[in-house]
């Protein structure tokens, strides 16, 4: 059993030896005061906006569902959307087609630099289409998020098997990107829960396709990044749930002792239906696992952590991670699915450092969580820049049994912390997507998500610390080791690099077959950085 007293005297990897930086200039101190109390314009600016145009959405949602469901019409909005690209192909445009999405409603660390007055669609795709119990499916537009699915499903005894927790986080996104949560050790990813998928192809056609029909397109579609074509319509996977999820909180006190309780559970014949880490340093951090419930049972406490006057959930954890012996709650399932959604993470202390203080929960809570999409409108691209070069916000998913190594590495180039433990399956298919086929001819491999989001240790020191240098070394040592970054984040690779980590040949043939090369981005375009400065390599032998 863990003890109650913290691991810091056991050996740590030493931290790179670096060289202290000059005393910084008045400009960079006038840069660091403005990111230091930009928390400042969230609580007067983005808070309210947000609160605003989160209670348009509810109202609008509600509204659609109910008075305003006879007047919808999917097909219509589809058909208006082909109409546009008509449009496009007849005024001869040279610029790929992308949607009209303004880039900081886009939960993505890039700019939307490709998007035009001329090229730019209007995807008003925003419903909820049909649930089907019977079928155990949900069907959606794919501008629909993660919030709006939940409410409507968790009341109804229902919700989808994968639930990344950001509000913002929409079906569309997570289908061309990826999506992750807790439970995708047993179902995968978001796209392994996906049946089927209705999308306007490069010759503006709807084609249907899943496992069955199209499959060359349906599995092409995860990690696409958009390439392919527009989704208009998403069916998924429906489970049924319970009132409440009974949550276990395990202290860690070696990072052998994580790794190796994290494994025991990702790999069990019988394992929970939740499982996540959170390091809070080199060696210590809190392992928790939990699965759906009826009611409150004796041998636990009840916790509505979903109540915005709460705790936050990384530090609440942190709490009982200092104890000596596992705790067990019974929490509310959507507050559960949504426990790290009001401090976005552990990025809200950053934004936010008064965020988890009780007067601010007390009086502000409600305002809770500042939107990712208007928290850029608080910056310039001069903060941007500065924020890339002394901030982390990377997702690595490698193999299980490389979770030390991966551990280790993050240390040694980044030192950050906490750090984010997902455990997912990585699945066989016919035919193969962007993800391998797990090794030795399984039907599933393990895998874990490290999230590394927060400020380098170098940093805080004042050490000379380039970011790109470090997210190029962990990219290096990912595609050695059979492993993935996810997209939304800022990618160093070149081209062949990114094709080498990723198995992108049923995506290209896609593209060909169904005529999207010409007409929308190739994924590389979009997501890797300094392309003038990746060599001599042309993009047009990639699309």
């Amino acid at each position: 059993m863990a003890t109650s007293k913290l691991s810091n005297a056991l050996p740590v990897p030493e931290p790179r030896q670096r060289k202290k930086l000059a005393p910084p200039t008045s400009q960079e101190k006038f840069e660091d005061f403005l990111m230091d109390n930009r928390w400042l314009a969230v609580i007067l600016l983005v808070l309210p906006l947000n609160y605003l145009f989160t209670s348009y959405w509810g109202l609008r949602d509600f509204l659609v569902r109910t008075v305003l469901s006879p007047l919808r019409s999917h097909d219509r909005t589809v058909a208006n959307i082909q109409a546009q690209i008509q449009k496009w192909r007849e005024s001869g445009s040279k610029n790929f087609l992308c949607s009209r999405r303004p880039a900081f409603l886009q939960v993505t660390l890039r700019d939307g630099v490709y998007k035009h007055k001329d090229n730019a669609i209007d995807l008003p795709l925003y419903d909820i289409l049909e649930l089907d119990t019977k079928k155990r499916t949900v069907k959606v537009e794919p501008s629909v998020n993660i919030g709006q699915l939940t409410r409507f499903l968790i009341p109804k005894g229902w919700c989808i098997p994968v639930i990344p927790e950001y509000d913002d986080l929409t079906m569309g996104g997570m289908l061309n990107g990826y999506g992750i949560e807790g439970s995708s050790h047993k179902y995968g990813l978001f796209n392994d829960i996906i049946v089927s998928v209705d999308i306007i192809v490069g010759n503006g056609e709807v084609v249907h396709c899943s496992r069955e029909e199209n499959p060359d397109l349906f599995f092409a579609l995860p990690w696409s990044y958009g390439g392919i074509g527009f989704a208009v319509m998403i069916e998924m996977q429906i489970i049924p749930v319970k009132k409440y999820c009974r949550l276990v909180y395990e202290p860690m006190r070696t990072v052998d002792e994580m790794v190796n309780r994290f494994t025991e559970l990702a790999e069990s014949a019988t394992p929970p239906e939740y499982l996540e880490g959170i390091q809070y340093d080199f060696h210590n951090g809190i392992l928790t696992h939990g699965d759906f419930a009826d009611k409150v049972g004796s041998d636990g406490i009840y916790n509505a952590m979903g109540k915005w006057w709460k705790p936050w959930f990384h530090r609440h954890a942190e709490i009982l991670m200092k104890k000596d012996h596992p705790t067990v709650e019974y929490i509310p399932l959507r507050d559960y699915l949504h426990r790290h959604t009001r401090s976005l993470y552990w990025e809200g202390d950053l934004i936010i450092p008064i965020g988890n203080h009780w007067l601010f929960r007390h009086t502000l809570g409600w305002l809770m969580p500042p939107s990712v999409s208007f928290l850029k409108l608080t910056q310039t691209k001069s903060q941007r820049d500065h924020y890339f070069h002394k901030h982390i916000a990377q997702d690595y998913l490698l193999p299980l049994d490389k979770l030390k190594e991966g551990l280790e590495l993050s240390h040694n180039v980044y030192e950050v912390y906490p750090l984010w433990l997902c455990p997912h399956a990585v699945l066989k298919t016919s035919p193969q997507g962007a993800l391998r086929a797990p090794i030795n001819n399984q039907e599933i491999e393990q895998y874990v998500d490290i999230g590394i989001w927060g400020v380098p240790g170098a940093v805080q020191r004042r050490e000379v610390y380039d970011a790109h240098v470090a997210n190029r070394e962990y990219e290096t040592w990912l595609r050695k080791n059979r492993g993935y970054q996810a997209m939304y984040a800022i990618s160093e690779m070149t081209p062949e690099e990114f094709n080498e980590m990723f198995d992108m040949t049923l995506y290209y043939a896609a593209r060909k077959k169904y005529g999207s090369v010409g007409v929308f981005m190739d994924v590389t375009q979009k997501v890797l950085v300094n392309k003038s400065k990746l060599g001599s390599n042309d993009f047009a032998k990639l699309v």
